[in-house]
Order: C-alpha cells, then structure tokens, then sequence
C-alpha cells in the first residue's frame, strides 16, 4: 500500500497510462492495415478464380449440350442407332463406327477442355473413343473400361469423378433417345486441363489453383498434403469467412491465403491459395512493426524509468535519507549538490539546515554539561555534610558512654575519612578508595558494637582500579547499619562483593548483603521503582539513596542499575551496577 503512494509508482503509471494506448493503437494501426491488404488480394484473387470457374463451368455445360445432341437429333443419331444394330464385321457398322468418329474429330476442336469424345456400346461392353494415338486409346479404355462395366456405380446425365493412375478425370454420360438401342455418347475431360491455363499465366503472388471435389479430395497435382487440403475446405466452409481462408500448412509450417469458386456443372470447386509471406511483400515494414514496437515501447518504458530515477528520484531519495539520518541525531550529513536548480536549491537549503541544528544542538549540549556538573558537584557536596553529621552522632554516642579508646579510634578514621576528601574532591574514585571508606564506617561501626557487628569485603585485584563515583556504595551501608541491624544480641553481618557482570559487557557488579531485619514487600517494591527516592528525603529509601541514584543517572544514563531484593532466609540484597564507561552524550538527557 505504501509503493502506491510513492513518485516512482505514480509517474509510471502515468506514462505507461499514456504509452500502452498509443502502442495498441498503432498495433492495431498495422494489424488493420494487413488485413485490408488480405481483403483485396483475396477479393482479387477470387475474382480471378470466379471468373475461370464461371469459363470453365460454361464450357462442361457446352459440353454436355452437344452431347445431348448426339444423342437425340444430331446426324449422328442414325450412325449410333446402326453401331447397336449390327455387328462388327459388317459394313454398315464399319461405315457408320468411321462416320462417328469423324464427326467427333471434327467437332473436338471447339471443345479445348474434352480430352476424348466416345461412344459405348452396352450390349456389347464396347467403347469406342476419338482417333488418338495407340498410347492414347489404351489410357482412355484403362480409365473407363471398368467404370463403364459397373452399371451400380456409373452414373448417367451427370458430371462423375474417375481416377486412374493417380490422375483424375471427370466423365459425362448420356443415352442415346432410343433405350432399347443400349447406347451411350460421352465425354472424358483430365481436371488438369480445367486449371493449365490459369497456372500457366504469370503471377507475382505464387498463385497455386486447384481443383478440388466436394468430398474435399484434390484432383490435380499439388505440394500440399490432403491434411492442409482439409483445413483449406474447413476454413472456407468457417461461419465469417466467406471471403477467404487463413490456414498454415504442415509440410513448411507457413501461412497461407485461400479463397474458393464453386462449379454449377459438377460436384467440384476451385480453389486458389498464395502464401502470405508473398502477399504481405509490400508490406514487409509493417509486418516488422507488429513485433518491434512492443519491443521498442519496453525500451522506451525502460529509459524513460532510467531518466527518472536519475534526475528526479535519486535526488529525492537522497534528500529524503538525510532527513531520516538528522531524525536519529545524525547532523553530520551534508548532500551533494544537485544537477538541477530546483533540487540544487533544496540542498542547499537543507545542507544549511542541518548545519544550524547542529551548532544549535551543540550549545544546548554545553549548557547541560555545565548545568549538569554544577548540579553534580551540589549532589556531591551534599553527601558529604549528611555522613559528617552521622559520624558526629556515634562520637556522642561512644563518649556519653565514657569509651575514650573508641572515641580515639572512631575521631582517627573519621579524619582519615575527611582527610581524603580534602585532598581528592573529584568526580570519580577507585572502586579500592571507596571499599576503603566503607571499611572506615564499618570499623567506627564495628567499634559502636564489638559483639554483633561483623562485615567481609570481597574485591578482586582487577576491578580495584575500576572508577565509580565517590560514595556510591557508602549510603547503602550506612542504611544497612541503621535500619538493617536486627535487635537483641544476635550476631549481624554485612558482606560487600564486587565482581565483574556475567553477561561479558564489562561493567561491574557490587553485591551488598545483610542478613538482618530485611524489609516488607511493599517497601521493597517502593525501592525498585524511580519514584521511591525523592529529593526531599521522605522517600523509601531517603536521601541517600536519591542522591546516588540520581548521580549514576548523570553519568551513565539508563545503563546504571540499582535492584533491591530480599536475601534468604533474612535481611536485604542490594545490586549496583555500574558501566564500565561513561554515557558521552549527557546520562539520561535528552538533548
């Protein structure tokens, strides 16, 4: 849903919006022109072929009309009744046989497309043919012979197809008047001679006619195999192709152009195909245009995606990433200059932008720090009069009870105490210096109550030199010591550990432990929370505690952690961590 709402997405859309039509336009431009070419030539061509068939068609119907007066009141009636009539030794047979076939000889040369004019004698199974070579004589009685014996299948006053030899004929019957008589005069005409004169005419178009029957049988020669002769038949006879015939051979796989003309006479039609490579010749640019303007509307898609990316989304693009790098506090980016004006000037708007925010942000950064230390130092200076006044309470306590010892011991560790605070007033100390304090506090503790008060430290050589801020740990023991320590005379220990964090991140862990009083659940939880230490010192863990959380917060920001839980099976846990480096970029500001 977001790519719709993109430039990339919509100035694509756009321009394929406006190029596909005009690419299927001119598509069509073309598809229609080729077929206006296919319409005339095939309207020509079946012009052409209407015209033979109609010449070709008249001259079997002149045929057919002089046989028919063969047959009934032509001269030659008398001759054919005579042939009937007597046999073949006697002479009135001989004469009457020669005046036939003379008359047939005259009478052929206004007959071009008949090949042999005969008569056949039923009664006698005789055929008498034209006077032709002996070659000639011997192919007409091979064609007819048989098919004038079959009185079941020849057939009388209509055209009939006959093949012999891989050749074809057609072949005319008519009776003579008298049936008793038993004659017969016919015609056989070779299909080749219905198509020899068109075939032998010129033609730039490879024009190819044949004559075909209406089973949709080939009867004169060609190179197309009966399987293309029957998808020429099924695309005539298709509904809406009246005017021609499209199909595409099997034996060379091209296309072809076919158109047909029916004969009245006899069951057989005429059919004339070109190939449409020859036809289409003319049109041999548009033909290519069908395949390459797909091909160059892609391209032109393609560069036109190239040129916009290059000068409108690729700029865009790299505006809008420096946006988001400033977004996450990256204020270092600058853009390159655009290549034009109009993105040239929102660079360099946007290149002075960020360099502003960046001063900008970077005299904010100074403020804080300085804000930032001088709170840290008032923090700092605050802790140390609030340990003060407790030390001075315990030497009040220990001189009204007349322990000068103690007094001396406890007034010598609070002077080493403030001695070092006199000479190392910084911002950070050594994880040893301030086990060092709180070993102070716990002798002058240890010193208040010898008999119950016992403490281990565990420090590891490698994490002594580690740098925390100064009295970090100090306050938790001093609220162990003062809240923690059970009443009676049991013995009460405090056990301070400090070792490095499990997970590998090299900050330190202090673990401190007691097994006194502990603390109820709901103070507990209090202690967990950031609210449960306020400023004002009525918190559950009071101002000592607020003091180093907000400290550690300063400087380390959210990686310092400070948990409280109760110990097993008494007293209190409580878990400081503290990162390895400081947080460079002001603890938990935001800036």
């Amino acid at each position: 849903m977001r790519g719709k709402r993109t430039l990339r997405y919509k100035f694509i859309v756009g321009f394929i919006a406006v190029t596909v039509p005009l690419i299927v336009f001119l598509f069509y431009n073309n598809y229609y022109a080729m077929n206006v070419v296919r319409e005339q030539v095939s309207q020509s061509n079946s012009n052409l072929i209407s015209t033979q068939a109609a010449k070709k068609d008249m001259a079997l119907g002149q045929t057919v009309s002089y046989l028919l007066r063969q047959a009934t009141n032509n001269p030659s009636y008398t001759n054919l009744l005579t042939l009937s009539s007597y046999p073949e030794e006697s002479g009135d047979y001989f004469f009457a046989k020669q005046s036939v076939l003379t008359s047939f000889d005259q009478d052929q040369a206004a007959y071009k497309e008949v090949d042999t004019f005969f008569v056949y004698l039923d009664t006698a199974k005789r055929l008498i043919t034209s006077q032709r070579s002996y070659p000639e004589i011997e192919r007409y009685h091979l064609v007819l012979d048989r098919y004038l014996a079959d009185k079941e299948t020849r057939q009388v006053h209509s055209w009939d197809v006959v093949s012999s030899e891989g050749v074809n004929y057609l072949v005319r019957l008519e009776q003579v008047a008298d049936p008793s008589a038993n004659v017969y005069v016919g015609a056989l005409i070779k299909a080749e001679q219905l198509i020899d004169e068109l075939n032998a005419a010129p033609s730039d178009q490879d024009l190819e006619e044949l004559i075909v029957s209406n089973e949709g049988v080939p009867l004169t020669a060609t190179a197309l195999t009966s399987g293309d002769v029957s998808r020429i038949e099924r695309s005539l006879k298709t509904p809406g192709n009246e005017a021609y015939g499209k199909f595409r051979s099997a034996s060379d796989g091209l296309g072809y152009l076919a158109v047909g003309a029916p004969f009245a006479q006899a069951p057989i039609h005429m059919v004339a195909i070109v190939p449409e490579k020859n036809l289409l010749k003319q049109l041999f640019y548009f033909q290519g245009a069908i395949y390459l303007i797909p091909v160059l509307g892609l391209v032109v898609i393609l560069l036109y995606s190239i040129f916009l990316k290059r000068t409108l989304l690729k700029p865009m693009q790299a505006l809008m990433s420096g946006m988001r790098r400033i977004m996450h506090g990256d204020l270092s980016v600058r853009l390159k200059e655009g290549s034009s004006f109009e993105f040239a000037f929102l660079i360099d708007t946007f290149n002075g932008m960020a360099g502003q925010i960046s001063k900008l942000k970077i005299d904010v950064y100074e403020g804080m720090l300085k804000k930032q230390e001088a709170e840290f130092k008032h923090l700092q200076a605050q802790i140390n009069p609030h340990f003060y006044l407790n030390s001075l309470n315990i030497i009040y306590s220990l001189s009204a009870l007349r322990k000068n010892d103690l007094v001396e011991q406890m007034t010598e560790h609070l002077a080493d105490y403030f001695r070092f605070i006199t000479r190392a007033h910084r911002e950070t100390i050594t994880l040893a210096e301030e086990i060092d304090h709180i070993a102070n506090y716990l002798e002058i503790q240890k010193l208040r109550f010898p008999d119950k008060l016992t403490y281990e430290i565990d420090l590891p050589m490698e994490l002594k030199d580690r740098n925390v801020p100064p009295l970090t740990v100090q306050p938790f023991v001093e609220n162990a010591v003062i809240h923690g320590m059970p009443e009676g005379e049991r013995p009460y220990r405090i056990r301070i550990a400090a070792k490095a964090a499990p997970d590998g991140s090299g900050d330190c862990e202090i673990r401190l432990s007691d097994d006194g009083r502990g603390m109820d659940p709901e103070k507990l939880r209090l202690l967990q929370s950031e609210s449960a230490s306020e400023p004002d010192g009525q918190g559950a863990g009071g101002l000592g505690i607020w003091n180093v959380r907000r400290r550690l917060g300063m400087m380390y920001g959210s990686r310092a952690e400070i948990r409280f839980s109760a110990g097993e099976p008494a007293g209190t846990v409580v878990r400081i961590r503290i990162p390895r480096e400081r947080d460079h970029e002001g603890g938990d500001s935001d800036v």
